[in-house]
């Protein structure tokens, strides 16, 4: 008897401890806000956001990053021109001194009272030269190698902050928009529940600061160039998401691409080959098109027509012409090493 009543009594035992573990469960469960779930919300710490914040507070500290490596990029790049500059018109000068010189001992004899002016200006000569080191033609100092580097790594820089600034502007207003438009439900449940906090995860006023500040260190209206040979190489940004590098043809007024950058901007419906003359000269057939959008640091064109190249004419390269861009009044820097634009227009819709 007394074995079967401590049996019961295990067993009581044994169903209360079970009772009670389903009791916590239920319990953990119901903290659980399922409205927010339904929404597409995820717990992130003390929490709950959308999935997309997180994409876009990665966004935000590329942006920061490629500021911070931008800024002393920008520097070594302006104390290089600054030095070249400096060189170039002690070159310069002592070329103009040497005409003089030999403009004199044509014109002069030895022995005469001008023989005393050539000697001081000999004596300036060579004082100039030994302070003067090479100097470059500012119009090809994007060519030399050293520069060139710094270019190349400052215009893809350029196009990362291009394409992320857009991005984090986009992707900002798309989450502010989800929160807005939280059902009454949702808003109801959250007030019974204060316990429960929801994002955003980052603040608006934040993001915009943010930013800002890129855009004012990066400065997008004036654009990095350098030299391929000749050629003015610039970066544009195609379709808000694919950076590229095209050459600038200040005559031309076409926006010509390859074959793998058009499909690459997801260009498809291409119409027939036509005959076209590049502004290089080289006379080829090609397909035509029309891009949603191009960017080139502040300008930016939308649905502009634009032409394909054969796969066989890969190794010419995009182009730009120059007269696409007459909205921001585009002129050639002195330093030789950058396209300046006119912030005053950002849009602009190209009617070819």
């Amino acid at each position: 008897m007394e074995r079967s009543v401590a049996r019961r009594l295990s067993l009581v035992s044994l169903m209360g401890v079970c009772l009670l573990g389903m009791f916590a469960s239920l319990s953990v469960g119901a903290e659980v806000p399922n409205p927010l779930a339904e929404n597409g919300f995820e717990k992130f710490g003390s929490k709950w956001i959308l999935p997309e914040e997180l994409a876009l507070r990665r966004d935000l500290d590329s942006l920061e990053d490629i500021v911070k490596r931008t800024i002393p990029l920008r520097r070594q790049v302006d104390l290089a021109v600054a030095d070249n500059a400096l060189r170039w018109q002690k070159q310069q000068a002592t070329s103009k001194l040497i005409d003089q010189i030999a403009n004199i001992m044509r014109r002069s004899a030895v022995g005469t009272d001008e023989e005393k002016k050539v000697q001081k200006q000999v004596d300036q000569l060579k004082e100039a030269s030994r302070e003067l080191r090479d100097g470059v033609d500012p119009k090809r100092l994007g060519a030399q190698p050293h520069m060139r580097a710094m270019l190349e790594s400052l215009t893809l820089m350029h196009q990362q902050a291009a394409v992320l600034a857009v991005r984090v502007e986009r992707a900002s207003a798309e989450i502010n928009q989800v929160y807005q438009k939280l059902s009454d439900t949702t808003r109801n449940w959250l007030e019974a529940h204060p316990e429960v906090s929801i994002g955003p995860l980052s603040r608006t006023e934040q993001i915009g600061q943010i930013t800002r500040k890129a855009r004012a260190s990066i400065d997008l209206d004036d654009v990095p160039m350098y030299l391929q040979g000749d050629q003015k190489r610039v970066g544009v940004v195609l379709s808000d998401q694919f950076p590229t590098v095209v050459t600038i043809c200040p005559k031309d007024n076409r926006l010509i691409l390859t074959s793998n950058m058009a499909y690459t901007a997801g260009l498809r419906n291409l119409g027939g080959t036509v005959p076209v003359t590049l502004p290089c000269g080289h006379e080829t057939k090609a397909r035509t098109g029309k891009l949603s959008q191009v960017r080139m640091g502040s300008a930016t064109l939308l649905d502009i027509s634009v032409i394909v190249l054969e796969p066989s004419d890969e190794h010419l390269g995009g182009f730009i012409g120059l007269k696409l861009l007459q909205a921001w009044n585009p002129t050639f820097a002195k330093s030789g090493i950058s396209l300046s634009l006119d912030a005053s227009n950002q849009t602009s819709t190209a009617s070819r």
